[in-house]
């Protein structure tokens, strides 16, 4: 009995003991219960996204009195509730919200207790995963090409180097192209391909075109390119590219003439004529000046007119002159025969002729013919103004048959002739009045009585 009651008593001293451990421990701990566990919404450890997207998440507790807080990746607590980023607090839920998203937002951000990790040294470190939830945000930026210009140029003779600001995050892989055509730019000694364009050596008119900046890339989550078409102009002094400009030219008192001044240069070159070593003065003229090209257009009316005409081309690297030579010539006599031959679905031959002229020289006679056309509703449309008609020029050189081609079945046309010589153009012939007709003969067709007005009256 006296050992029965010894083993008692020990039993109540440990059991006491334990009792008063424990207590101890549980007046040092924060217990479990009470820790605000957070949860976010959504919910992923890592998001993506591409630079400018809109993005919010809401960091949410259990507990709707316990306030939170968001830090950025870089440790600051965002507290401002206007931005591009910025929170909004709501019961039981603060959001972060990233109206326009940027490449500066990378990182991993924090939703924590407001007050955790303000020098707490008694929190029990198993609880720590309660007090705060992180998540990493990724940013990708798409491709685009920045302040890329889609026309540059250089310098014949120098190296150049066209510029491709290629930006997006992760960074693409660039290639070239030329005309369409890709370029190795491995071990080449022409092309050397540099992160910020195409390297150039010694450039000449052949490498003049479209250049191509292609960016590419591929990544376990997306794929995508972009690409951006680069003109490229090799700057030249001016140079003759259309040789068969006749230094001679004839004109008529009464007729006109077209002097043309076809040259290439870069920057395009500036245009100007002289008439006899003098500026061109008056109103019986007028300049039509292209990027390549300038053509003098003169209506002769006496013969102080006559004489030689200068071109005078330049740009900033060079310039170059050409003189015309402008002739009294002999006016052509109009045509003396102008009727169907013959009559198709959709065109007309012609039948023109005009007698030899007399008393001037073999290279004033007639070597063709100028058809003006235009179907009779294109006729009432322009109240009969014959500037805007189709044309066609014919040459005895080509042949004797005279076909007016791809016109519209069953339609009236109206047409007029004139010959040519090296002078110029002649009077014009009366207007005529054909028709297409699949199922008709070739005659021609009757002249409808409204269109033979008004050709009567704008002949």
């Amino acid at each position: 009995m006296d050992t029965l009651i010894v083993v008692c008593s020990l039993l109540l001293l440990l059991l006491s003991q334990n009792a008063a451990i424990l207590g101890h421990l549980e007046g040092n701990a924060s217990p479990v219960s009470s820790s605000p566990p957070l949860r976010l919404q959504p919910s992923t450890p890592s998001i993506t996204h591409f630079v400018n997207d809109s993005f919010i998440i809401f960091c949410q507790t259990v507990q709707k009195d316990i306030d939170t807080k968001w830090r950025d990746p870089r440790g600051q607590t965002r507290e401002n509730t206007k931005g591009r980023v910025h929170i909004e607090k709501k019961t039981g839920l603060l959001a972060l919200v990233f109206e326009h998203i940027s490449l500066d937002d990378r990182g991993n951000w924090t939703c924590e207790v407001n007050g955790y990790g303000n020098g707490n040294q008694n929190r029990n470190v198993n609880t720590e995963r309660e007090f705060f939830s992180s998540f990493e945000l990724l940013v990708n930026q798409k491709i685009s090409f920045g302040k890329t210009e889609q026309v540059q140029s250089v310098r014949e003779g120098r190296d150049a180097m066209v510029n491709c600001f290629v930006e997006g995050m992760p960074a693409p892989e660039v290639s070239w192209l030329y005309n369409g055509e890709y370029i190795n730019t491995v071990n080449s000694s022409k092309h050397n391909r540099l992160s910020n364009g195409l390297y150039i050596r010694n450039v000449s008119q052949a490498d003049a075109g479209e250049y191509t900046c292609r960016a590419m890339r591929i990544t376990p989550t997306f794929s995508d390119s972009d690409q951006i078409t680069i003109l490229l102009r090799i700057q030249h002094k001016p140079h003759w590219f259309y040789n068969e400009t006749l230094l001679v030219q004839y004109a008529y008192v009464g007729g006109a003439v077209n002097l043309s001044c076809d040259a290439m240069g870069e920057p395009p070159p500036s245009f100007t004529w002289l008439h006899n070593g003098k500026g061109i003065l008056g109103f019986n003229h007028r300049i039509f000046v292209a990027d390549y090209g300038a053509t003098l257009q003169l209506n002769i009316r006496n013969d102080s007119q006559f004489g030689d005409y200068k071109c005078k081309v330049a740009n900033p690297l060079g310039s170059l002159e050409r003189v015309i030579k402008l002739l009294a010539g002999a006016k052509p006599m109009g045509p003396t025969r102008f009727q169907l031959k013959r009559l198709f679905a959709d065109a007309f031959e012609l039948d023109l002729r005009t007698p030899r002229m007399t008393n001037v020289s073999d290279e004033m006679q007639i070597f063709g013919y100028r058809v003006a056309y235009m179907s009779e509703g294109e006729f009432k449309f322009s109240a009969g103004n014959w500037s805007h008609a189709k044309q066609r020029d014919f040459s005895f050189h080509r042949g004797q048959r005279f076909i007016i081609s791809h016109l519209k079945g069953n339609t009236t046309y109206l047409m007029r002739a004139a010959s040519r010589n090296l002078a110029g153009l002649s009077d014009w012939s009366g207007v005529k009045i054909f028709a297409t007709a699949a199922a008709r003969s070739w005659y021609p067709s009757p002249y409808p009585v409204y269109a033979l007005i008004l050709a009567l009256i704008y002949a």
